[in-house]
């Protein structure tokens, strides 16, 4: 049976008066469906990330036509790439970014065909987890800055319940190869190994930076382009192992609201399935070894582009 959700992002998400969000991949999909719901509650502004310029621009088009007060700002980002990530940071903290109060790391792929970024990483853990790894480092002054000055700063990572699927454990030295002889299975793998990364890394981010709360959030099982645009074998399988799990597209954000915005602060470090429900880390990701490993490791490949 699917969940039961009683969240409503018209009603439950508070004024955001003065708070200033950033979202990644956020012309289509949950990221567009987040930028729309968080418009309504008027912050200070919204700044969001994705490929293609022309999308970028009809969201915010569709967003000012209902909100014609609504500050939404678009920057062209390609997280293949770690130069582009770099590029959109730093477009975002040279222009009058005076705080961060909400960084969710939203873009993604999933179960894609085997490929490398253009740094050379599989492609899944490339753009799932190290790119938005890059934008945390980047952001995470601003964000202790914004904490520091007004009480509170997030970062919520889109993991997704197919971490748990990962036995534990990274393979550090393959990560730059396309791990293409994992076997039948290997996109899923693949894709599994960057969402536990994510989990990982939330939660060192929540050791080593506690001014910040950060957040790893499942959105739920929602048929998204994501699922759509997968092979037909493949989105049989998806619907066989999700079989009563499935919510309706239109609250495949809402996790994510409830992340950035519930006044009933989250506990740092944690994963949460939809709505707002704790879930305990996996024997896997509670490896507080491989947190660190993970982190300090991350630290070294990205070192060239802070």
């Amino acid at each position: 049976m699917a969940p039961q959700i009683t969240y409503n992002p018209q009603t439950d998400i508070p004024d955001l008066t003065g708070k200033v969000f950033f979202v990644t991949g956020g012309t289509a999909g949950l990221g567009k469906q987040t930028i729309t719901y968080l418009a309504r509650h008027n912050p200070a502004a919204i700044h969001f990330t994705g490929r293609n310029v022309k999308a970028g621009e009809d969201v915010k088009a569709e967003i000012s036509k209902i909100l014609p007060n609504a500050i939404v700002k678009f920057y062209e980002c390609d997280q293949t790439s770690l130069a582009s990530v770099h590029a959109a940071a730093n477009l975002f903290l040279a222009g009058d970014a005076r705080r961060l109060d909400v960084l969710i790391c939203n873009a993604g792929i999933m179960g894609g065909p085997i490929g490398l970024t253009k740094d050379g990483y599989e492609i899944q853990f490339g753009i799932n987890y190290l790119s938005h790894a890059l934008f945390t480092k980047l952001f995470t002054p601003l964000l202790e800055t914004t904490a520091s000055t007004h009480g509170e700063a997030r970062i919520v990572n889109l993991t997704s319940a197919g971490y748990t699927m990962h036995s534990g454990g990274l393979p550090f030295a393959d990560l730059k190869t396309t791990q293409d002889n994992i076997g039948l299975a290997g996109k899923w793998a693949r894709y599994g190994q960057s969402k536990f990364a994510q989990v990982l890394y939330t939660s060192e981010c929540a050791k080593r930076h506690p001014k910040i709360t950060a957040l790893a959030i499942h959105p739920g099982v929602v048929h998204t382009n994501l699922v759509q645009g997968q092979p037909l074998w493949d989105r049989l399988f998806v619907k066989l192992t999700t079989l009563g799990q499935a919510i309706p597209s239109e609250q495949g954000s809402y996790n994510t609201c409830w992340a950035a915005t519930s006044e009933n602060a989250p506990k740092s470090g944690s994963v949460y399935y939809p709505v707002g429900v704790f879930e305990k880390h996996t024997k896997a990701a509670s490896d507080e070894g491989l947190w660190r490993e993970l982190w300090e490791w991350t630290e070294n490949e990205l070192e060239a582009y802070v």
